[in-house]
Order: structure tokens, then C-alpha cells, then sequence
């Protein structure tokens, strides 16, 4: 089984416990864990994490599935995961995705292009590349006026125009 089998079977193990309490939401996928799932795993990364408004009510549940805490990451096995209640991550958008016939909720494709465009324009060209990979693989779902609407930064403007082409 690969690091990306054991992270996604980690994620619906998490949400199947979160769902077992009644009125929890399911925490949304953020950071660079959203770009390895919607890159399908050419960009992996080590760490899982996790967007919720409840830390306490999170960490009870990896706690009880197993989970070891060291500072603010949770450990089993060979799988990390970080818990956060930074919404500002979310401008006011996810996804739900289906993995293995479990919804999970993703930042939007719209967000994370916005957050990873902020390296883009201060020099990291990987980034930007990989903006460009995203853009052309997605092109006809991606929300550009969502984009424009939200990016603070006219240069992000000007590249997200030049990557659409």
C-alpha cells in the first residue's frame, strides 16, 4: 500500500469517527494536502492536514483512533496529521470530493491556486509551474472571476491571466 492509499484510508477513518458525533462537520483538507489530492498524488505531502473549528473535539478523535500528539501534529504509524482553525485559509468555498466512495470536503481549487499564486509571484518557479500543470488539467472548472474577485495582489492578477492564456 502506498504513503497515498494509507493517508487517504487515514482521512476516511477520521471521518468516519467525526460523522459518529451528531452536528460535527468533517474537517476540510488544506494546505498542501489539497494539492496532492488534486494533483491525484504527483505532489505528495507527508503531512494531512486538517481545517476545524473544534481543536479539543479533533484531538479527542485522534487520540482515540490512535494518534499520538507531538506539539501540533498527531502521529501514527507513518502518517502526520496537523489540525488548524485558520479560516482564512477559506475565503468561503470547498469541495467535496468522493475518494473510495467517502465525501471529503477540500479546499477549493480556487483558494488553493490564490494561496500557492502568493509564492508564485515572490520567485518560487516551482510553484508557478505547478500553478500552470493545475490551470491546464482543471481549466474548465476553475471559477477565474472567483479568482479576480479574491487575490489582493494585482501581479497575481496578471499571472493568473497569463497562465490561462
Amino acid at each position: 500500500m502506498s504513503k497515498l492509499d494509507k493517508q487517504i484510508e487515514a482521512i476516511k477513518e477520521i471521518y468516519r469517527e467525526v460523522k459518529k458525533v451528531e452536528g460535527n462537520v468533517p474537517p476540510i483538507i488544506v494546505g498542501k494536502f489539497a494539492l496532492t489530492v488534486y494533483t491525484q498524488g504527483m505532489y505528495p505531502s507527508d503531512v494531512i492536514s486538517l481545517l476545524h473549528p473544534d481543536i479539543p473535539f479533533m484531538k479527542r478523535i485522534l487520540l482515540e483512533l490512535g494518534y499520538r500528539e507531538f506539539g501540533d501534529f498527531f502521529m501514527k504509524g507513518d502518517i502526520t496529521v496537523e489540525i488548524s482553525k485558520k479560516f482564512e485559509f477559506i475565503r468561503g468555498r470547498f469541495n467535496q470530493i468522493e475518494v473510495e466512495g467517502e465525501i471529503i470536503n477540500v479546499l477549493s481549487l480556487e483558494d488553493l491556486l490564490i494561496d500557492m499564486m502568493n509564492e508564485c509571484i515572490e520567485g518560487d518557479d516551482v510553484v508557478c509551474d505547478l500553478i500552470k500543470m493545475l490551470i491546464r488539467s482543471y481549466r474548465q472548472f476553475i471559477d477565474f472571476h472567483y479568482i479576480f474577485m479574491n487575490v489582493k495582489d494585482k501581479r497575481a492578477v496578471i499571472k493568473f491571466k497569463q497562465f490561462r492564456g
